[in-house]
C-alpha cells in the first residue's frame, strides 16, 4: 500500500528534475544568443522613437509565438528518428554553434562592441518599414501599427535564427514544458533591458566576450547532450 505512494512520489520528482534542466538550459541560452542580436537592436532601436510597452508587447508577442512553434516542431523530431540519435544531431549541432561562436570571438576586435550593427539596423528600418499587405492591414485593425510593426521585424529577425533552431533541438530531447517557459522568460529578460536601455549596453558589452560566453556554452550543451545518449 505504500509503494504506489513512493513510487508518485520518485515519479514527481524526475519530472521536476526534468523540467528545472530544461528551464535553467533553454534560458541561459537564450541569454547568450539573444543578447546584442538583431532582434534585440530592432527592439532598442524601435524603443527610442516610440512607446516601450508598446514594443515590448509586439516583439515578446513574436518571440512567444516562435518559441511555441519551435518547440512543437522538437517534439516533431523524435517521432521521426530515435531519441538516441536525436541527442547525438543536437550534440553536433551545439558543437558547430559553440565552434562558430568562438571562431566569432577569436576573430573579432576586442574592444568591438554592437554599435556598428546599431547603426546597419537602424538606416535599414528607416527606408524598410514592416512588409505591407492584406494580412498587415487586416492586423492592423485589431492592434496598433507600432505593435503590428514590432512583431512583425522582431518574428521575420527570429525565424531561422540560432536561438530558434537551437530551441528546436532542445525541445528534441528536454523537457519541452521546461524549454518553452525557460525559452520565454530569457526572450523576456532580454527584450525588456533592450527596450529600457538596449543602446547603451551594446556600446559597453564587448561582442568578443558574448561570443566566448555563449561558445563556452553551447560545448556545455553538446556534452550534456551527448552524454544523454549513452
Amino acid at each position: 500500500e505504500t509503494a504506489e505512494p513512493e513510487y508518485s512520489d520518485f515519479s514527481t520528482m524526475v519530472t521536476q528534475l526534468a523540467f528545472s534542466d530544461a528551464f535553467m538550459s533553454s534560458i541561459s541560452m537564450i541569454l547568450v544568443s539573444e543578447m546584442g542580436d538583431e532582434t534585440f537592436i530592432i527592439a532598442a532601436i524601435m524603443a527610442m522613437r516610440h512607446p516601450r510597452a508598446i514594443v515590448f508587447g509586439g516583439a515578446i508577442s513574436a518571440l512567444t509565438v516562435m518559441t511555441v512553434l519551435s518547440t512543437a516542431l522538437g517534439l516533431i523530431v523524435p517521432k521521426l528518428i530515435t531519441r538516441k540519435t536525436t541527442n547525438r544531431l543536437a550534440s553536433i549541432l551545439y558543437t558547430f554553434f559553440g565552434a562558430r561562436l568562438v571562431y566569432i570571438g577569436w576573430k573579432s576586435d576586442p574592444n568591438e562592441t554592437a554599435e556598428a550593427e546599431f547603426a546597419e539596423l537602424e538606416q535599414s528600418l528607416d527606408t524598410n518599414a514592416a512588409p505591407k499587405g492584406r494580412l498587415r492591414r487586416t492586423l492592423a485593425r485589431i492592434c496598433t501599427p507600432i505593435f503590428l510593426e514590432a512583431f512583425i521585424l522582431t518574428f521575420l529577425a527570429e525565424w531561422g535564427d540560432r536561438s530558434q533552431v537551437t530551441t528546436i533541438a532542445l525541445a528534441a530531447h528536454m523537457n519541452p514544458i521546461g524549454v518553452t517557459f525557460g525559452a520565454v522568460i530569457g526572450h523576456s529578460m532580454c527584450t525588456g533591458l533592450a527596450v529600457v536601455g538596449g543602446r547603451m549596453m551594446a556600446s559597453r558589452i564587448s561582442q568578443r566576450t558574448v561570443a566566448f560566453m555563449g561558445g563556452i556554452l553551447f560545448f556545455i550543451f553538446a556534452a550534456h547532450s551527448y552524454y544523454s545518449s549513452t
